[in-house]
């Protein structure tokens, strides 16, 4: 009796623990438990060759009450496949015995290197992640594109005259430097990507020569940020700096995207803009001391501080011109135009010069809170020049009101086809239309004719 007493004692606790082991943690041996994917093809951008991506995640689900048991999660390629697994915090390719209990998840992280191949245009990579349950096969894809470029890894010096073509792009991981003396000629539909604190320095001469079918770009690095002011820093020309012009150039995604300090003795345009696009600024579009530019068909649009800012004086001519700032995911903090003689230095002192401003046939506009999207701030000492006329500007400002300049604060008013979409075209109600002088400007920002009574800005609508 008594052993009978005894095994009963040690019999009991363990059909116990047995029958209180929660159904969630219990492993089914079902082979018709199927997983269940967030996903089934994980995307990446395309990347360029020889660097490490971003990480991409997706959650595997077990929709069953019982627990499951992945005897096997692997890439398809293996050890050869350019891609890379994160699984409960362990890299790797393949990966044994993994659990997930009932009605609960995994998260898996992928990664890619895409190796160097002899090939200028895009390639498709692809390879998948494949997870054994119960005898079950499950799969999900994996796609990438690679895209070889010439690549810049630390901070270089341009070999005088230089011409960049548009057979692969450039990737700035370091800043670069076109010495004094020496001239860069960006061909057109060149593509150049910048990393994070990189920098386009300009001691010589910088020559874009995009075309409206085949514009110029400079963006981030990161494709898989469209639209993210701040992710690399600028193109800067410096003192000496002369004769630059940059035409059919989107530049985007930057701390500022043109820094001019080309402070000269002469009124002659150190650089000339046409028939481009700035935009998505961490700062200032255009931020200049003591230098002179012209601009034509450009078009400035959502910087944190001023679309263009200029300090210290300098000469400056914009003409059909779209100056537009609406805070798409930011929040601007500055009018849009602004135009100083002066500049306080960090010991307190005071730098001034004779400052030129001639507006004409531009729309300046945006959501400044102070409904004054163009500033000026002259002191007393230098000559402070300014033309403004047949331009659309956002203020009750009466200085403004003369030279068939049209002025107000109505949201409505410039009558852009969609900001929010980044397009600044103009609508069919818009009173910017036919309100322009003729300027011999013959085509717009897409290169489209304009007639003999111009609409404002740098787009001309065609009815």
């Amino acid at each position: 009796m008594k052993a009978l007493q005894f095994w009963l004692f040690c019999f009991i606790p363990l059909w116990m623990l047995t029958f209180c082991t929660p159904s969630e943690e219990e492993i089914t041996m079902d082979p018709g438990a199927q997983l269940q994917f967030s996903t089934d093809t994980v995307f990446f951008d395309t990347l360029f060759t020889d660097t490490v991506s971003f990480t991409k995640r997706f959650r595997v689900y077990n929709p069953q009450r019982n627990a499951v048991r992945l005897s096997s999660i692997t890439l398809g390629g293996g050890d050869n496949s350019t891609f890379n697994l994160a699984v409960n915090g362990k890299y790797g390719r393949n990966f044994q015995d993994q659990v997930i209990l009932g009605k609960d998840s995994l998260l898996v992280l992928v990664e890619v290197n895409i190796p160097s191949r002899d090939e200028n245009t895009p390639f498709l990579v692809e390879d998948s992640v494949v997870f054994v349950t119960n005898t079950n096969l499950q799969t999900v894809n994996l796609v990438a594109w690679g895209q070889e470029a010439y690549f810049f890894r630390s901070d270089s010096i341009i070999t005088c005259n230089t011409s960049w073509p548009a057979d692969k792009p450039y990737v700035l991981y370091g800043s670069v430097l076109v010495d004094s003396l020496c001239e860069l000629v960006v061909e057109e539909g060149a593509e150049i990507y910048l990393n994070r604190g990189a920098s386009m320095f300009v001691a010589g001469t910088l020559k874009v020569n995009g075309t409206a079918n085949q514009p110029v770009l400079f963006s981030n690095v990161r494709l898989d940020l469209q639209n993210a002011p701040g992710q690399w820093t600028g193109i800067v020309l410096l003192e000496g700096s002369k004769d630059n012009r940059i035409e059919y150039a989107s530049i985007r995604n930057a701390e500022f995207g043109l820094r001019l300090g080309t402070p000269d003795n002469d009124t002659i345009a150190d650089l000339v803009i046409a028939n481009s696009i700035i935009e998505n600024m961490s700062s200032y579009g255009i931020l200049s001391f003591t230098s002179d530019l012209r601009a034509e068909n450009l078009l400035i649009n959502n910087c944190i501080n001023a679309l263009a800012g200029h300090f210290a004086g300098g000469h400056y001519i914009y003409q059909h011109c779209t100056f537009a700032n609406y805070s798409i995911g930011i929040f601007n903090e500055a009018p849009a135009l602004i135009f100083t003689d002066n500049l306080e230095l960090a010991d307190g002192s005071l730098l001034q010069a004779d400052l030129y401003a001639q507006l004409q046939n531009n729309i300046i506009w945006g959501d400044y809170q102070d409904d004054e999207e163009l500033q000026f701030v002259p002191s007393q000492g230098p000559s402070f020049q300014v033309l403004i006329e047949h331009s659309l500007i956002r203020s009750e400002d009466e200085d403004f009101d003369i030279n068939n300049n049209i002025l107000g604060t109505d949201p409505g008013l410039p009558g852009f086809v969609d900001p929010s979409m980044y397009n600044y075209q103009l609508d069919t109600l818009s009173p910017a239309k036919d309100r322009g002088r003729d300027l011999s400007i013959d085509i717009d920002l897409l290169g489209n004719p304009r007639d003999m009574l111009p609409d404002l800005g740098a787009y001309e609508r065609i009815e």
